[in-house]
């Protein structure tokens, strides 16, 4: 039984500018758009028949986070909702493999973690919109 965990990577200094980008090219369609936000997510296949150890935990958390910051990758996402917000998620099809993949996932198994087989990485975007 394969299950899919998601690692959330906390914007860090340089996606703000970014967002405000994203943000400046998006109001010409979305008048109301008040804020962009964004998130990076590593979907990570997860094969073994039961959740990772602490130990395998902690790799993968290691392997998902910038070894600058601490505590930047959690399992819940850094973005949250309100009513009028719109969270987008935007990454690869789900019916084939990336090359990123790939390479993410040879990096796994020379850590030793051998029940990952695919990680996919999407990018979200909260949208805040004036009510």
């Amino acid at each position: 039984m394969s299950s899919v965990l998601h690692f959330y990577v906390r914007p860090s200094g340089h996606e703000s500018a970014a967002s405000g980008h994203t943000r400046r090219k998006l109001q010409g369609k979305l008048p109301a758009l008040q804020s962009v936000k964004t998130e990076l997510c590593y979907n990570v296949n997860w094969t073994a028949e039961s959740l990772p150890s602490a130990k395998e935990m902690k790799k993968l958390l290691w392997l998902f986070g910038c070894p600058l910051l601490l505590d930047d990758v959690a399992q819940e996402s850094w973005l949250l909702p309100g009513s009028s917000d719109l969270l987008l998620e935007v990454g690869p099809r789900l019916n084939f493999s990336t090359p990123t993949s790939t390479n993410i996932v040879s990096v796994c198994q020379a850590a030793g973690l051998g029940a990952v087989d695919r990680v996919e990485t999407t990018r979200r975007y909260l949208l805040s919109v004036w009510p």
